[in-house]
């Protein structure tokens, strides 16, 4: 993954040790304008997490029960099913996810919609956590950290990733029709794909893992 490498300049203090000088306002911008979307699209999903987490309280247990094809929000019916089970449902909320994301990049609005699929994301993670541990207390919160959040933060990251590449390919194909300019979408539009399809992958073995983590440990847990 590429980066910026900060040019620290050793300066002596008056104690003659080196010191570090913080990062330039140039150097601030370039990771902005290279990473500014995965960064845009972090905050929003923290501030879905923070937003889902506070208002999980005000969910009746027949909305928490409906909410679990997307999240894990009825433990005792998820703790039913085996590995199978545990890696269809796991994949099927990542999949709805990704299928969104790719969808809207092809919309002519659709960009607009992105940065609530990361909010979304991330509200649903905060009612996860917050349903665990108003739930079942200190068992719920490490039954979260060691079982369910290894799988939520690799995929989180794989669908940060897939928005900006969608953020992308949408800003190219805003160019091409609105605009008129001469670019090479289709070039551009097979890379998007290669891309998405390899998000996918990512996807699959974020829930593969998970459904192994909740056969191997799901059993130390008794609700």
């Amino acid at each position: 993954m590429k980066g910026v490498i900060f040019t620290l300049k050793k300066r002596r203090n008056r104690r003659g040790l080196p010191a570090v000088s913080l990062p330039s306002v140039s150097d601030v911008r370039s990771v902005l304008r290279r990473r500014g979307t995965i960064i845009f699209f972090v905050m929003s999903m923290l501030f879905g997490l923070f937003f889902g987490s506070a208002s999980v309280g005000s969910f009746s247990q027949k909305t928490l029960k409906t909410l679990d094809l997307l999240f894990t929000t009825n433990l005792p019916e998820r703790l039913k099913n085996g590995l199978a089970g545990a890696f269809c449902a796991s994949f099927a909320s990542d999949f709805i996810f990704l299928f969104l994301a790719v969808i809207c990049a092809l919309s002519l609005w659709g960009a607009v919609a992105l940065p609530f699929i990361a909010f979304f994301k991330g509200f649903g993670i905060g009612v996860s956590a917050a349903y665990l541990v108003s739930n079942y207390g200190i068992k719920g919160a490490l039954f979260y950290f060691l079982i369910i959040l290894p799988g939520v933060f690799v995929f989180s990251m794989v669908l940060v990733h897939q928005l900006s590449a969608c953020y992308c390919i949408f800003k190219k194909l805003f160019l091409n029709l609105i605009k008129g300019r001469n670019y090479p979408f289709k070039e551009a539009l097979g890379i998007f794909f290669k891309k998405s399809l390899r998000y996918l992958i990512w996807a699959l073995i974020a829930s593969f893992a998970d459904a192994l983590l909740w056969c191997v440990f799901a059993g130390l847990f008794k609700f």
